[in-house]
C-alpha cells in the first residue's frame, strides 16, 4: 500500500475531474466543468462541495460501462455489488444487511431511482456523471445522508450527430449500440434516441454439470428524447428508458470452509436467474426568464425484478434450498424549482417536491429436498412524502461566498406483511418530518484558489423488516443520522495546467442501521441501536503538462467505525480504509491513443462483526487505440494481472463465507464509427 500511495503521489497526477476532449491545442489547459451539483449550473470549481465529475469523453475513454465502474475512479466511494444488491458506500457509510435503500441517492436526469437493486445503472448516451459526497439532505431530501451519483444523458440539438459501436472480448462477451440526434425542425424541434445491447458467457464454471454459461448475461438499453423550443425562453423535453435484462446468477461460491470451491468455479443444483424489465418517463419544463428561471420536472418509474437463488450453495440433494425474490417497483414524482438567473452578489434556490411510491416484495424460502416452504412473506409498501427547500449564497466583496440551505422533509408509510407459511401477519404505519439544514463558507484566495468548510445534514430513511421473520415488534425500524463537517481546497496552477483538490471531512451517524439477532426470541431484528463515524481525506489532482498527455490521480482514506453499541471499535462494512487510482493517457494529433488505469482498495470487512473480510488489491486496465473524424478502434484488457478478489463477502455460516468473485483478465476490441 505505501508504495501505490508513493506512485500516485509522486506521479503529481488527476483523477477524472475534468474534461478530455479530442481535439488538440498547443496551448491546452484542463477544462472547467459546468456540473449542477447544486440543482444550479456552476464550474465544478466554484461548488464548495466535493465533487468528482466524469465527461462522456472521459467515460468513453476510460472504458466505463456502468455505476461500479465509474465509482472504481473516485477517491472514497465503493460498491458493495452482486447480483442483486448494489449499494453504493461513499466515504464509509454503508446500509445493512437485507436493506433496501442505499445511503447514497442515485439520479438520473434528477429522477430517483430509490432502490439499490437498480442503482448499477448501465452508462450510455450520457453528457456526464457527478460524484457528490457528503450528505445532500437539502437539496436531494431522504437517502442521501451519504452523497449522490448524479448521471446526466445527453439532450439532443441542432447539429445532425450518430455513431454505431460494437465490442467483442473474453468469455464470447459482445456489445454493441448506436445513438442518433439531431433537428427535426432547425432551432424548434429535436430528436434522440440510443440503444446499447450486451451478451456474455460468463467466466463461472458449475463442476456439477459443466455449465461454463452458469453465469452468462443478456441485457438490452434504450432510450428516447424528444425536445421542443417553441420560443427562445422555453425548453421542453421528454425522455424515455427503457431495461430487459435476463441473467443466470450461479456465481456465488463458498469462499472457505468445507464446501470452498476455487475462483470462478462452484457446485450448484439449481438453475438461478436475475431477470430484470422497466421503463421510467421523464417530463422537463424550462423556462428562463430575465431576472428568474423555472423547471419543472415530472417522472415516472417502473420496474421488476424476479430472482432466484441456490441457498445452501451446494449440490447435495439432500439438503438442497433454494429462495426466490420478486419486486415491483412505481415511483411517481414532482419537482419545481424557482432559482435566480443573473449572477450577481445573491444567487437563490427554492422548491417543492413531492412523490408517491409503491413497493411490493414477494420471498420465498423452500427446503426443496423436503417439500417444505419455509417462509413466504409478501410485503406491500405504499410510500408517499413532500418536501419544500431553498438554498442561497451572498457573495461579500467578490471573495467571501456565505450559503446556507434549509429543508422541511415529510414522508409517510404504510406496510403490510402477510406470511402464509408462518401463518403471520404484519401491518404498520409509520410517519416522519425532517429538517435538513446546511451551511457553507467559501473564500476565494485568489482567482484560482478556492478553500471552503461547509456542515451538513442527511438522512436514511426508517422502514420496513420485510425479510427476517419479523414480527409485530420487530416489523419496522426509524431513521439513522448523519452530520457531516468538512473543510476543502480547490487550485489551479501553471495557467490552468495543474489541478488540485483536497478534502477533509469528519461525520457523525446517529442511531445506525443495523441487522441484530435477539437470542432469547431467536429472531433477527433490524435495530436504531448503534452510533458510529467517519473520518478522512481525498486527494486529487490533475494535469496536462504537455500536448496530448493527461496524468490523473486520486487518493482516499477513511476511517469508518462503530463507537457505541456491541460492535463497538468495529469498522463499518465495505469501508476500505484507502481507495486510490491513477493514470496516464496520451492522444497524438496523428490518432494515436493510449491509456493506462491502476485502481485499488484496501482491505475491507463484508459485515457488522468483521468475520468475513476482502483483503487489499489492485487492478490495472491497459486501452490502446487509433482515432480518426469519423472511427476509432481500441484494443483493450482489464485485469491485466489478472488479481483475485471479491466485490461481495459475507458470512454463510459458522464455518464459511459466500462472495462473488470479480472479473479475471479480459481482453477485446472496441470499434465505433461516427456520422
Amino acid at each position: 500500500m505505501v508504495v501505490m500511495v508513493a506512485v500516485i503521489l509522486g506521479a503529481s497526477c488527476i483523477n477524472a475531474h475534468g474534461e478530455f476532449y479530442k481535439t488538440q491545442d498547443h496551448n491546452r489547459k484542463l477544462e472547467s466543468i459546468t456540473v449542477t451539483a447544486r440543482k444550479t449550473e456552476a464550474s465544478v470549481r466554484e461548488v464548495p462541495v466535493s465533487v468528482d465529475v466524469f465527461s462522456d469523453i472521459m467515460i468513453q475513454d476510460a472504458g466505463i460501462k456502468n455505476v461500479h465502474d465509474l465509482t472504481k475512479f473516485s477517491p472514497n466511494v465503493h460498491i458493495k455489488q452482486n447480483y442483486t444488491d448494489h449499494v453504493i458506500v461513499i466515504r464509509g457509510i454503508p446500509s445493512f444487511r437485507a436493506s433496501t435503500h442505499s445511503p447514497a441517492g442515485l439520479y438520473v436526469d434528477d429522477i430517483c431511482y430509490p432502490l439499490h437493486y437498480m442503482q448499477n445503472t448501465t452508462l450510455f448516451d450520457v453528457e456526464r456523471a457527478e460524484i457528490l459526497k457528503g450528505p445532500q439532505g437539502t437539496l436531494y431530501g431522504r437517502n442521501t445522508e451519504s452523497g449522490v451519483i448524479n448521471i446526466v444523458t445527453r439532450q439532443p440539438g441542432n447539429q445532425f450527430q450518430g455513431k454505431v459501436y460494437g465490442d467483442y472480448g473474453s468469455d464470447n462477451t459482445l456489445g454493441s449500440g448506436a445513438n442518433i440526434s439531431g433537428p427535426l425542425i432547425t432551432n424548434k424541434l429535436f430528436m434522440g434516441a440510443a440503444v446499447k445491447y450486451t451478451n456474455s458467457d460468463g467466466y463461472f464454471v458449475n463442476l456439477s454439470d459443466n455449465n461454463d454459461q452458469v453465469a452468462d448475461s443478456e441485457q438490452t438499453n434504450a432510450r428516447t428524447t424528444l425536445r421542443w423550443k417553441p420560443m427562445g425562453q422555453w425548453d421542453i423535453s421528454v425522455t424515455t428508458d427503457y431495461i430487459d435484462a435476463d441473467n443466470h446468477i450461479g456465481a456465488y461460491r463458498l469462499v472457505n470452509g468445507p464446501h470452498a470451491t476455487k475462483p470462478f468455479e462452484v457446485r450448484k443444483d439449481e438453475d438461478e436467474y436475475y431477470e430484470e424489465g422497466g421503463n421510467s418517463q421523464v417530463l422537463r419544463i424550462k423556462h428562463k426568464g430575465d431576472a428568474i428561471d423555472f423547471l419543472s420536472v415530472s417522472g415516472a418509474l417502473y420496474q421488476t425484478i424476479d430472482r432466484l437463488a441456490d441457498n445452501d450453495l451446494w449440490d447435495d440433494p439432500a439438503n438442497r434450498m433454494k429462495n426466490r425474490l420478486q419486486i415491483k417497483e412505481r415511483q411517481y414524482s414532482q419537482e419545481f424549482r424557482l432559482f435566480s438567473s443573473q449572477n450577481d452578489k445573491f444567487e437563490w434556490l427554492a422548491g417543492f417536491y413531492g412523490f408517491l411510491e409503491k413497493s411490493d416484495f414477494n420471498y420465498k424460502y423452500d427446503i426443496v429436498s423436503k417439500a417444505i416452504t419455509v417462509k413466504n412473506p409478501i410485503t406491500d409498501i405504499d410510500t408517499s412524502g413532500y418536501a419544500f427547500f431553498g438554498q442561497g449564497t451572498y457573495s461579500l466583496f467578490d471573495k467571501l461566498h456565505l450559503t446556507a440551505g434549509f429543508r422541511y422533509d415529510h414522508q409517510d408509510q404504510e406496510g403490510t406483511l402477510i406470511d402464509p407459511a408462518r401463518d403471520s401477519h404484519c401491518s404498520q404505519d409509520l410517519s416522519y418530518d425532517e429538517y435538513l439544514p446546511k451551511f457553507a463558507l467559501a473564500y476565494d484566495l485568489s482567482g484560482a484558489v478556492m478553500i471552503y468548510t461547509s456542515a451538513s445534514k442527511g438522512y436514511l430513511a426508517g422502514g420496513y423488516n420485510w425479510l427476517m421473520n419479523p414480527v409485530t415488534e420487530t416489523f419496522s425500524y426509524g431513521p439513522e443520522y448523519t452530520w457531516n463537517y468538512e473543510l476543502g481546497l480547490k487550485a489551479e496552477w501553471l495557467e490552468g495546467k495543474l489541478m488540485a483538490n483536497f478534502s477533509f471531512f469528519h461525520t457523525d451517524i446517529e442511531d445506525k442501521q443495523v441487522t441484530q439477532f435477539d437470542t432469547s426470541t431467536l429472531l433477527n431484528s433490524i435495530t436504531n441501536a448503534a452510533k458510529a463515524r467517519s473520518r478522512g481525506l481525498e486527494l486529487e489532482l490533475k494535469t496536462t503538462p504537455i500536448q496530448g498527455l493527461d496524468i490523473f490521480a486520486g487518493l482516499g482514506y477513511t476511517d469508518s467505525r462503530f463507537i457505541e453499541g456491541d460492535h463497538k471499535d468495529n469498522h463499518l462494512p465495505y469501508a476500505p480504509e484507502y481507495s486510490y487510482n491513477a493514470g496516464i493517457q496520451y492522444r497524438s494529433q496523428e490518432g494515436f491513443f493510449c491509456r493506462a488505469d491502476l485502481m485499488g482498495a484496501d482491505a475491507y470487512y463484508g459485515d457488522i462483526a468483521n468475520r468475513s473480510s476482502q483483503k487489499a488489491y489492485k487492478t490495472v486496465n491497459l486501452r490502446l487505440g487509433y482515432e480518426r473524424e469519423s472511427f476509432d478502434i481500441y484494443i483493450w484488457t482489464d485485469n491485466l494481472f489478472d488479481e483475485e478478489y471479491l466485490t461481495y463477502v459475507s458470512p454463510f455460516d459458522e464455518q464459511s463465507d459466500v462472495g462473488l468473485d470479480a472479473s479475471p483478465r479480459t481482453v477485446g476490441i472496441n470499434c465505433v464509427y461516427r456520422f
